[in-house]
């Protein structure tokens, strides 16, 4: 195994200590296409499995677009990681018709179901999912971002770590990474998608880049400390925002004038951004923002989205919609006993008691068990409140409610119906994702409330 001496090896180990991006006894799922880059990414951590005691998991997805060529990387990515003694997970899914049915781009369908699956794969709370994202990828994004006119935000570029997701890659460019199967006498596949223009990112990827890369022949690394640069000063200006946000806020959707104005554009850009995007639950591009500084200029009324204005009268800026606002008209209903059957809001919601529990529970069914004996007070089906946090069992990051039905692309009108059991310590668990963490099932307990969720006939146990 030839590693040590490589640029990659030096640069992506210099990563995961930079960012803190593996724990000892972490588990580690490998996004593996069968490309260079990710075949690079399985045999770097392969390497450094001893010495960080990895458990590794390699996860390749066939979307259902290319036919034998599909075929034949799922093979080779099959072959590859049993040759390397590591566990492989497949999954076959029809990508068009999943985008097709999510109204979708492909792409979009395709980004969505790989990080669900290798979600589903990252369980425990010392795993994380490795993408083997580098610094052309980077390159192509930031370029990608400005040329919509992205704001400091896309500036940023793809970060080397978020929550649970690591990319020890992205300091090393393609050729690095190429130079690197090549020394190791690694082979690896080509999807073909990549070597056409048909998509915007592979005009960038073909026509661009080399265009500036006859200016600086190091522009990969060029853009990396760039983005890393762009990265350090949003930080602290969001830091800044989020106590100028809370300073300007009268009360909900509600925002003196005065205070706004007071503060640096900078500042006033990310408040505004912030409160747009909690009431809508859009991400706001430049243009909607600029429609709101013009609405505080002017005392003015005017529409962002199909049900979200903003307006400016007697010194406050109010977002609000036209029809009743369903988060103020929230049904609750109580649940005295903790075995139940209750409709709400078009979904049925029923429970299971058991107690005194001894033997073995089917893992499928842990994102829907609860332990009893964490329940504190007393228990309530409703909707989702401001504040409300959640941490996912599997994904072990807190997260508010608010901002994981944005991520999770549920529309505006949905979210506001999703069923959420509460205690008097905040949420238990939510339909569609499960139980919270601190109430969900461990080894040691003995009483289980088990809840099921349907919605117009469709089941969701999670």
């Amino acid at each position: 195994m030839n590693t040590d001496n490589s640029l990659v090896y030096e640069k992506a180990k210099k990563a995961i200590e930079k960012y803190a991006m593996l724990k000892k006894g972490s588990k580690v799922i490998v996004g593996l296409s069968g490309g260079a880059d990710s075949v690079c990414l399985l045999h770097f951590l392969n390497s450094i499995k001893n010495e960080y005691d990895l458990t590794i998991v390699s996860a390749h997805i066939n979307h259902g677009i290319r036919g034998d060529e599909a075929d034949n990387d799922a093979r080779f990515s099959r072959e590859l990681s049993e040759s390397l003694n590591i566990e492989f997970k497949l999954l076959e899914v029809d990508c068009i018709k999943e985008a097709k049915e999510n109204n979708e781009t492909v792409e979009e369908a395709g980004r969505r179901i790989r990080y669900e699956f290798f979600s589903s794969l990252a369980d425990g709370e010392n795993s994380v999912i490795a993408t083997a994202h580098n610094s052309n990828d980077n390159m192509e994004t930031v370029i990608f971002n400005l040329t919509r006119g992205a704001s400091l935000s896309g500036a940023k570029g793809i970060p080397p770590k978020r929550e649970n997701i690591i990319r020890p890659l992205i300091f090393c460019s393609r050729e690095e990474i190429e130079e690197y199967c090549k020394g190791n006498s690694l082979s690896f596949v080509t999807d073909s998608t990549n070597l056409s223009d048909d998509y915007t990112r592979n005009k960038i990827r073909h026509l661009v880049i080399p265009e500036l890369k006859r200016i600086n022949s190091n522009a990969e690394a060029a853009f990396s400390r760039f983005s890393e640069s762009v990265r350090s000063d949003a930080e602290y200006l969001d830091e800044l925002a989020q106590e100028a946000f809370k300073k300007a806020e009268i009360n909900e959707n509600s925002y003196s004038v005065s205070v706004l104005n007071s503060f640096h554009k900078a500042i006033k850009n990310r408040v505004i951004f912030k409160a747009i995007e909690k009431f809508s639950g859009e991400t706001p591009d430049s243009k909607k923002i600029q429609a709101v500084f013009d609405c505080i200029d002017g005392n003015s009324k005017i529409q962002l989205y199909k049900n979200c204005y903003a307006e400016t009268k007697n010194g406050v800026l109010k977002l609000f919609s036209d029809v009743n606002n369903i988060c103020e008209k929230k049904e609750k209903i109580e649940l005295p006993e903790k075995v139940f059957n209750c409709e709400f809001k078009g979904y049925s919601i029923k429970s299971e008691l058991y107690e005194n529990i001894s033997q073995k529970v089917n893992d499928l069914l842990l994102d829907n068990l609860i332990d009893c004996d964490t329940i504190y007070g007393n228990l309530v089906l409703r909707t989702r409140e401001e504040g409300d946090k959640i941490t996912l069992r599997k994904r072990n990051v807190t997260k508010t409610l608010k901002k994981l039905f944005i991520e999770e692309n549920i529309p505006k009108e949905e979210r506001e119906k999703i069923p959420v059991i509460a205690d008097d310590n905040g949420v238990v668990w939510v339909f569609g994702f499960g139980v919270n963490k601190k109430n969900a099932k461990t080894e040691n307990t003995k009483n289980i409330l088990s809840v099921k969720g349907e919605k117009y006939g469709f089941t969701k146990n999670e």
